[in-house]
C-alpha cells in the first residue's frame, strides 16, 4: 500500500506573492477612483459611471487590506487602510457641520412643515394605487413625478390623487420625458430660460406657503430629470446638470426635486449646489444617515444601490424626517422629506 498522494502545497513565499498580487489588483482601481474624487477632474466613461459607486469601493479597499495582511506587506496594507478611511470620510463628510451646505437655516423638526415626495415612475409603470396610498399615509402636500406618462396620469386620477392634491401642472409624455407636479396649494407655472434645452421636461411652478415665522413665502419648485450618464451620453448628462444652474440664478426660496442621475460624488452635482455663490443649495440626502439609503436601483429591498434622487433646497429651507420607500413598478425609491420655511 502506498500513501495517497496529495497536491503539493505552494511554498509560503509564493502564496504571499499571490496574495499581494490580488491585493494590488483590488487596490489600484480604488486609488484611481479616489484620486478622481478628491481632485474633481472632469472625466468620461467609465470613470463617470464608477464615481457613482464611490461608497461601494470601501469593499475592495478592505479586501486589499486583508490580502496585504496575509502577504505581510506592511506599506501596501497601510495604503489600503488609508484608502478605506478616506472613502468612509467622503461618505460621511457631508454630515459634518463644516461640510454641510445648508447655509444659515437650522433644522426645526418641532414645527409643522410641508411634506413632499419625489418619484421616478419608471416610464410610467409605477403602481398608481401605491403612489396614492403613500401620499395619503405620509400626508404628502407636494409631489413631483418624473417619467410621467398620460396613462399614469389617468391611473393616478382614478386612484384618487386629484382629491388629495388638486392643484397640478403636468407635461405627460411617452417614455422617460414627461413630468408632473401635484400640490395642495395653487400652482403658477414659471418659465425658466435654459431648461428647454434639457433632454427631458423639467417644469417649474411657484406656490405660496406660510413660513415658521408666520409670514407668507413664495416658493418655487423645479421637477428635475437629467439624462443618465450612459457611455455615449456623458456630454448630454453634463449639459443637463449645468443647465439646472439657471433655476437658482436669482436666489429666492426654492426646491429642486427629482432624478438628477448624479450622486454627491460627482463634481458636476457639487458644482450645481454652489453654482450661485450667494445662494448655495442644500441636499436633503446629506442629512443624518440619508446617504446610506440608496434610491436606485430599488426593485429589491436589500439590493445595493446609489443615491441619484435628491431634494435640493435654498438656504432658508430646513429639512427633517428624510425617508425613502419602495413603490411597486418603479426601479427608483420614493424620496420623502419635510420642509420648513423661514
Amino acid at each position: 500500500m502506498h500513501p495517497l498522494s496529495a497536491d503539493p502545497v505552494p511554498p509560503l513565499p509564493r502564496r504571499r506573492t499571490w496574495a499581494a498580487g490580488i491585493g494590488w489588483a483590488l487596490l489600484v482601481p480604488v486609488l484611481l477612483l479616489l484620486g478622481l474624487r478628491l481632485t474633481g477632474l472632469s472625466v468620461g466613461t467609465p470613470w463617470v459611471q464608477l464615481l457613482s459607486l464611490t461608497p461601494l469601493f470601501i469593499v475592495p479597499s478592505l479586501g486589499a487590506l486583508l490580502f496585504f495582511a496575509l502577504a505581510r506587506r506592511t506599506f501596501p496594507a497601510l495604503v489600503a487602510a488609508g484608502a478605506a478611511i478616506a472613502l468612509a470620510v467622503l461618505l460621511v463628510a457631508p454630515f459634518a457641520p463644516a461640510g454641510n451646505v445648508r447655509g444659515t437655516a437650522t433644522q426645526d423638526c418641532s414645527a409643522p412643515g410641508l411634506r413632499m415626495m419625489s418619484l421616478n415612475a419608471r416610464l410610467g409603470r409605477a403602481d398608481a394605487a401605491a403612489v396614492v396610498e403613500t401620499v395619503r399615509r405620509e400626508q404628502v402636500q407636494l409631489l413631483a413625478i418624473q417619467e410621467f406618462t398620460p396613462a399614469l396620469g389617468a391611473e393616478l386620477s382614478a386612484a384618487g390623487l386629484d382629491e388629495l392634491l388638486p392643484h397640478t401642472t403636468q407635461v405627460p409624455e411617452g417614455g422617460a420625458a414627461g413630468a408632473g407636479i401635484f400640490s395642495q396649494f395653487p400652482l403658477t407655472v414659471r418659465d425658466v430660460p435654459g431648461l428647454d434645452s434639457m433632454s427631458f421636461e423639467n417644469p417649474t411652478a411657484s406656490f405660496t406657503v406660510f413660513g415658521s415665522d408666520g409670514r407668507e413665502r413664495r416658493v418655487e419648485i423645479t421637477n428635475v430629470h437629467t439624462f443618465p450618464p450612459l457611455p455615449d451620453a456623458v456630454d448630454s448628462w453634463r449639459h443637463d446638470l449645468a443647465a439646472l444652474a439657471a433655476v437658482n440664478t436669482g436666489g429666492g426660496t426654492r426646491i429642486l426635486a427629482g432624478d438628477f442621475n448624479a450622486t454627491y460624488d460627482h463634481r458636476e452635482f457639487r458644482d450645481l449646489l454652489h453654482a450661485n455663490a450667494d445662494a448655495p443649495l442644500s441636499d436633503a440626502s446629506t442629512g443624518g444617515l440619508a446617504r446610506l439609503q440608496p434610491t436606485w436601483p430599488r426593485e429589491h429591498q436589500y439590493s445595493p444601490g446609489i443615491v441619484i434622487d435628491h431634494v435640493l433646497t435654498s438656504a432658508d429651507v430646513s429639512t427633517c424626517d428624510y425617508a425613502t420607500g419602495r413603490i411597486p413598478g418603479s426601479d427608483h425609491a420614493a424620496v420623502l422629506v419635510t420642509l420648513n420655511f423661514g
